[in-house]
C-alpha cells in the first residue's frame, strides 16, 4: 500500500473557496487548529494535553453512552455496550492498555452544553438540519468519540456515503484513507470487506497489497475532512478525544442518491427468489431501511424539506424578512448558493422520478412530481425576476 495523495493543511480558508476546492472535488482537507481555538470543549475538556476528566464527569456523568469493546470484532464493527460516562470514565482511567474501550458515537447536541460551534466551511449541512427541522425523530449525526491510546475504528466508509469531518480536541489520531473505486482490491470472493488495513489474511485479501492510500497524523485541535465515499480507519495515538459530524448538501446530495439505489439493487438481489410474492416490494424497502439506514421515503422526506427551506429562501431574496435558511445556516445562503442548491435538489428529483423503484412506493410518485414543478416554475420565475 502506498501514499499517493498529498493532503493540504489549511489555516484559513474562505466558505466560497472550501466549496470549490474541496466539496465540489470531493477531496480531503486538515483544517488547522485556529478553527477550534475558541471552543469550550478545547478550553475546558483538557488540561495539560490530557482529558479533563473531572469537568466532562461535571458535565455528561449521568448520559449513557454507546462503548466499543476495540479488541472484539462484531462482523465490520466492534462489539458495543452501552453505560453511564461516568463509568466509562472510571474504567478509562484505571483500565490497563489491554482493556481498548472507547465511546463512539456519542450525542452532543442531545445536552445543553455548548461545546462548539461549527467553522463556517463545515455548515452547509442538510443532514442535521433535517434532524434538527424535525425533532419528532429525536436524531442527528453530531458525535463525540473518546479512548485511550490503542483505541482505534475498523475500515469503513460512512454513513449514506455522506462527508464527514472530525476535530481532534486532545490526543493524535492517525488516519489511513482510501479513495473511492479501489472496491475490488478489499473485497474478497464473498462480499466481505477487510475489516483492519494492519493485520489481514492475504489469501483471502490478495490484491490489498496494491491498494492506493493516504495517511495522515492529525494532531490536538485539527480538523479533518473526509470526503464522500472515502473509505478510513482511524488510530488513537495517547488520550484522545474528538468531535465529529456526518453531513450532507447540494455537492453530494447524488451521492447519497447512489447510496440509496446502490442498496436497493443489493436487496432486489438478496431476495431475487421471492420477487412473485404480493409484499415483495413492501418488505424490499423494510430490507433497504435496516441495511442501508434509509429507504425512498425517508429520502424523499428528506430532500423536501431541504427544498422547502431553500424555497423559502428564493422567495425572500428581494425583501428585507430573513428566511429561515439565515437561522440554520447563514455562511451559505447567499442568491448564488440557494439558486445552486435548488438545481441540484431540482437533478435529484428528475433521478427519482425517473427511477422504477419509486413507482413501487404508493403514491411517492406523484410527491416527486409535485416538489420537482414547484422547484421547477419557482426556480424560472425568480431567474425572470433577476432579468428584468
Amino acid at each position: 500500500m502506498d501514499d499517493v495523495l498529498h493532503i493540504e493543511h489549511r489555516d484559513d480558508i474562505s466558505v466560497a473557496e472550501f466549496a470549490q476546492t474541496y466539496l465540489r472535488s470531493n477531496q480531503p482537507v486538515v483544517l488547522g487548529a485556529s478553527f477550534t481555538k475558541e471552543w469550550n470543549a478545547r478550553r475546558e475538556w483538557v488540561t495539560s494535553g490530557r482529558p479533563n476528566f473531572a469537568r466532562i464527569r461535571e458535565i455528561y456523568g449521568t448520559a449513557i453512552v454507546p462503548v466499543a469493546h476495540c479488541d472484539t470484532p462484531h462482523f465490520n464493527d466492534q462489539k458495543r455496550t452501552e453505560m453511564p460516562m461516568s463509568d466509562f470514565l472510571d474504567l478509562w482511567q484505571s483500565s490497563g492498555p489491554e482493556e481498548k474501550l472507547y465511546c463512539k458515537d456519542f450525542h452532543l447536541m442531545k445536552h445543553a452544553y455548548e461545546a462548539y460551534r461549527v467553522p463556517p466551511p463545515l455548515s452547509d449541512d442538510w443532514l442535521n438540519m433535517f434532524y434538527d427541522l424535525h425533532p419528532q425523530h429525536d436524531d442527528d449525526y453530531r458525535f463525540c468519540y473518546m479512548g485511550g491510546d490503542g483505541t482505534w475504528t475498523p475500515f469503513h466508509r460512512d454513513v449514506y456515503w455522506s462527508y464527514s469531518w472530525s476535530a481532534n480536541i486532545c490526543g493524535t489520531k492517525r488516519w489511513i484513507l482510501v479513495p473511492p473505486g479501489q472496491e475490488d482490491l478489499f473485497t474478497d470472493g464473498l462480499g466481505h470487506i477487510v475489516y483492519d488495513l494492519r493485520c489481514y489474511d492475504r489469501k483471502q485479501f490478495l490484491r490489498l497489497g496494491e491498494l492506493r492510500t493516504v495517511e495522515i497524523v492529525q494532531r490536538e485541535g485539527e480538523i479533518v475532512f473526509v470526503p464522500s465515499q472515502w473509505w478510513h480507519q482511524v488510530h488513537n495515538v495517547g488520550d484522545t478525544i474528538s468531535i465529529n459530524h456526518n453531513w450532507a448538501n447540494e455537492y453530494n446530495l447524488p451521492v447519497l442518491y447512489r447510496h440509496l439505489r446502490s442498496g436497493i439493487e443489493e436487496v432486489h438481489h438478496a431476495f431475487r427468489d421471492l420477487t412473485d410474492i404480493d409484499e415483495f416490494h413492501t418488505i424490499a424497502q423494510q430490507a433497504l431501511r435496516a441495511n442501508s439506514g434509509m429507504d425512498y421515503k425517508w429520502f424523499f422526506d428528506f430532500t423536501a424539506t431541504i427544498a422547502d427551506v431553500y424555497l423559502d429562501a428564493l422567495s425572500k431574496i428581494a425583501v428585507s424578512e430573513p428566511p429561515l435558511l439565515v437561522r440554520l445556516d447563514p455562511y451559505f445562503s447567499s442568491p448564488r448558493s440557494i439558486k445552486f442548491a435548488l438545481d441540484r435538489i431540482s437533478m435529484v428529483l428528475d433521478l427519482l422520478l425517473h427511477d422504477d423503484v419509486t413507482r413501487t412506493v404508493d403514491g411517492l410518485a406523484e410527491q416527486i412530481a409535485t416538489l420537482h414543478m414547484r422547484v421547477k416554475i419557482n426556480c424560472v420565475a425568480e431567474k425572470n425576476k433577476s432579468c428584468q
